[in-house]
């Protein structure tokens, strides 16, 4: 990948309807300023604005700073909302600047501990899957 971050659903991935977010070194610094943003308060967030999101590979999400942690849902129409409070935007930002700065790479399974275990799985990746993955899906 070369600059982009690309977004789908895939069902029974690793065993759960996941969205995995895969992307290279540049997707994964825009993702976790978004990401502080919703933690230090912004309210909402629609993955549509990223500048590197590939449009070919992507869903409409939008995320939101809320008081509960419900998570990833598909809503209707192909839309998604991401809704988690700016404590679990934060922590989802300490796991991003870890894929880095320890150079651990790979991925994180970025979980909301919804009470109601009704989202989907959110999988978060750096440089694990080629465009040729996302061509064939």
């Amino acid at each position: 990948m070369n600059k982009k971050i690309c977004i789908g659903f895939f069902k029974d991935f690793s065993g759960e309807d996941s969205i995995l977010i895969s992307v290279d070194i540049y997707g994964l610094l825009e993702m976790e300023g978004i990401f502080l943003k919703l933690a230090d308060g912004l309210a909402d967030f629609n993955f549509s604005e990223l500048n590197l999101l590939d449009k070919e590979f992507r869903i409409n999400l939008i995320a939101y700073k809320d008081t509960q942690n419900t998570g990833l849902r598909h809503t209707s129409n192909g839309q998604y909302e991401w809704r988690a409070t700016k404590e679990k935007w934060h922590e989802f930002r300490e796991k991003l600047t870890g894929m880095y700065r320890n150079g651990n790479g790979g991925h994180h399974y970025l979980d909301s501990d919804s009470a109601d275990n009704g989202d989907l799985q959110v999988v978060f990746s750096l440089d694990e899957y080629p465009m040729s993955f996302w061509t064939n899906k």
